[in-house]
C-alpha cells in the first residue's frame, strides 16, 4: 500500500516492512499516478532498487476541487473507507459551515463520514456543536488530547478501517493522531493569535498504519474546499434529516430555498431541522449550481 509521495519516491508498506519505489516508466507517462491508499504491485531488481509494475482497481478515490484558480479536480487518496471530519469547538472557532462542506465531498465520494468535535476542553458546548449531525445521523465524537476525552473511541473507529483525516486548519487533527497512535510524532502547530486561524503543519497527504490495526491518511488542513465538479443533487444527500420531510413539499421540484410551502423551511422554524443545516444547504446548493454553470461553460480543465 502506498503511504506517501515525495517527488518520484514513493513510500510502500509491504506488511510492516516498509521500503521506497519508483514507478515504472510506463507509469509514469499514463494517465493513472499512483495515490496514496493505493495498492499496488511492486518488483525488486538486481542492484536493489524497487518499481512499482502495477497499481491495482480502486474501490473508491477521494476528489477535492484543485487549488487556486484553476479548474477540474484532484485525487486525494484512493481506497478509503470512511472520511472522519474534524473540527474545534474554540481556537479556531467552530465553523459550521464549513464542516458541512467536508461532509458534502465526502458524501459526494460516496464515502461515510463522522463528525469529531475537538478541544472540547475550551469549552462547554462541545456537546450542542455535535448534535445537528447526530441528529441528521453522522456519527459524532467529542474529543480532548489534554483531557483524554472521547480518545478511545476514536481509536476504536479508526481500527480496522482506512480512514481519511480531515477537517479545517488547526483543529488539532494531527495531535489526535499522536494520541492515539503513540510513538507516530507528527508535527503539530498553534493558532495564529492574530487571525485566530490555524496554521498548516502538515504539507501532504500522507498514510500511516495503526498498531490496532488499519491505515489512517493525514491530510493538510484545508481553506479553500470548494464544491468543484459536485452535482447539486449531492449536496442535498448530505444532509438525511430532511429526508422524512422532502415529500410533504407542495412542490416536487421544491430546492428548499425560498419556494412556498416548504416542508423543509417549515421543520427548521418548528426546531425539528438545525436551522444552521439548514443555511448551510441552501449556501452550498447555490455554490455547486454556480459551479456547475462554470463547469459546463468552461470545461473540466
Amino acid at each position: 500500500m502506498v503511504l506517501s509521495k515525495t517527488g518520484g519516491t514513493y513510500r510502500v508498506a509491504i506488511g510492516r516492512e516498509l521500503i521506497e519505489a519508483q514507478l515504472r516508466g510506463r507509469l509514469k507517462n499514463g494517465p493513472r499516478r499512483a495515490l496514496v491508499g493505493d495498492t499496488v504491485r511492486t518488483c525488486e531488481h538486481s542492484d536493489g532498487s524497487v518499481t512499482i509494475e502495477e497499481i491495482t482497481p480502486r474501490t473508491s478515490v477521494l476528489k477535492r476541487r484543485t487549488p487556486g484558480k484553476r479548474r477540474g479536480t484532484r485525487a486525494v487518496a484512493a481506497n478509503l473507507d470512511q472520511v472522519v471530519v474534524v473540527g474545534a469547538a474554540r481556537d479556531p472557532r467552530w465553523d459550521q459551515r464549513l464542516i458541512d462542506r467536508f461532509v458534502v465531498v465526502a458524501e459526494a465520494n460516496e464515502l461515510p463520514a463522522t463528525v469529531v468535535v475537538n478541544k472540547a476542553d475550551l469549552a462547554d458546548d462541545a456537546p450542542e456543536l455535535a448534535r445537528p449531525y447526530r441528529d441528521a445521523g453522522y456519527p459524532t465524537l467529542i474529543t480532548s488530547v489534554p483531557k483524554s476525552l472521547g480518545l478511545n473511541d476514536l481509536a476504536a473507529r479508526l481500527r480496522d478501517h482506512v480512514s481519511l483525516f480531515t477537517g479545517p486548519t488547526g483543529v488539532g487533527k494531527s495531535s489526535l493522531l499522536n494520541a492515539v497512535q503513540p510513538g507516530l510524532d507528527l508535527r503539530t502547530g498553534t493558532v495564529s493569535p492574530r487571525s485566530r486561524a490555524g496554521r498548516h503543519t502538515t504539507v501532504a497527504a500522507e498514510m500511516y498504519m495503526l498498531d490496532g490495526g488499519g491505515f489512517v491518511v493525514d491530510t493538510p488542513g484545508l481553506r479553500d474546499i470548494r464544491l468543484w465538479g459536485i452535482d447539486p443533487i449531492e449536496v442535498a444527500n448530505a444532509f438525511p434529516e430532511f429526508g422524512p420531510f422532502v415529500d410533504e413539499c407542495r412542490f416536487d421540484d421544491c430546492r428548499h430555498t425560498a419556494e412556498p410551502g416548504c416542508s423543509i423551511t417549515a421543520a427548521a422554524e418548528a426546531g425539528q431541522i438545525d436551522m444552521g443545516r439548514l443555511e448551510s444547504y441552501r449556501s452550498l446548493l447555490q455554490e455547486a449550481i454556480d459551479a456547475g454553470r462554470q463547469w459546463a461553460s468552461k470545461g473540466t480543465g
